[in-house]
């Protein structure tokens, strides 16, 4: 992210606070429900963007509470310390993870090819449209509390199986070439991962066709050559695909 994207993101929160806050901090009964929620949005948002920049130890309350415009008793009417900030960015990823996965729980049991297209195509646009709070998540995992950071890892580690489930079962019918079937979820999920920090909303691409870029990537990554491709007159192409086979049959025995 560039400076000058990074400095309107939190321009932006600047001009919510002004707007929305007004002297929350002298008390609830002058901020009703609606506003507060709106208040505590922006503050939210612009602390992940000082987050992904500095990381967490590298801010404090009154870099955001300059950033915001606002005085430091205002910030801690609504966030008593910066940990506190972290766990509520943190639950708000973690409720967005859930629900993520679920949807995920739904496409896995699809033909393994689909299933992983739409499963990839799912978790990629999550990142694409969350990159700042998905950078926090990540620069910050060592800072978490003990609690948050077990549900943080459940999430991670649910998302994976499904992901290794979806690659065994592809190379069980024939589908995907016999690869490490968690070596190449740990690759799949870190291609997704990576587009966090390079995606650019305002660039050439929408959102949308590259996450399905990405998705047909993670396919082709481990798809088996089609039928025709074995009738090639390369040498090298036929003992390809006969030691795909030979693993794939090693894989079955195996089993």
């Amino acid at each position: 992210m560039t400076k000058k994207r990074a400095t309107a993101g939190r321009d932006e929160a600047a001009e919510e606070i002004a707007e929305e806050a007004g002297n929350a901090a002298d008390g609830p009964d002058r901020a009703n429900r609606q506003r507060g929620a709106l208040v505590r949005k922006a503050m939210l948002n612009a602390a992940a963007q000082l987050f992904a920049e500095r990381g967490f130890g590298g801010t404090n309350l009154r870099d955001l509470a300059d950033v915001l415009g606002i005085s430091r008793p205002g910030l801690y009417y609504h966030f008593p310390n910066k940990e506190k900030i972290l766990e509520a960015l943190i639950e708000e990823v973690t409720l967005s993870s859930a629900a993520q996965l679920a949807e995920v729980v739904e496409k896995v049991e699809r033909d393994p090819e689909d299933a992983l297209r739409l499963v990839m195509r799912t978790v990629t646009n999550w990142v694409l449209e969350n990159p700042v709070l998905f950078r926090v998540l990540d620069r910050s995992e060592a800072d978490m509390p003990a609690e948050l950071k077990e549900r943080h890892a459940v999430s991670k580690k649910a998302i994976l199986e499904s992901f290794t489930g979806i690659i065994e079962r592809g190379i069980a019918v024939g589908k995907f070439r016999p690869v490490d079937a968690h070596v190449a979820a740990l690759s799949i999920i870190g291609m997704r991962n990576w587009a966090a920090w390079w995606f650019n909303p305002n660039g050439r691409m929408p959102k949308d066709e590259i996450a399905d870029m990405i998705a047909d990537m993670a396919v082709r990554s481990l798809l088996r050559p089609d039928a025709h491709r074995s009738r090639s007159d390369r040498i090298q192409d036929v003992l390809r695909i006969l030691k795909e086979d030979v693993a794939h049959l090693d894989h079955l025995l195996k089993d």
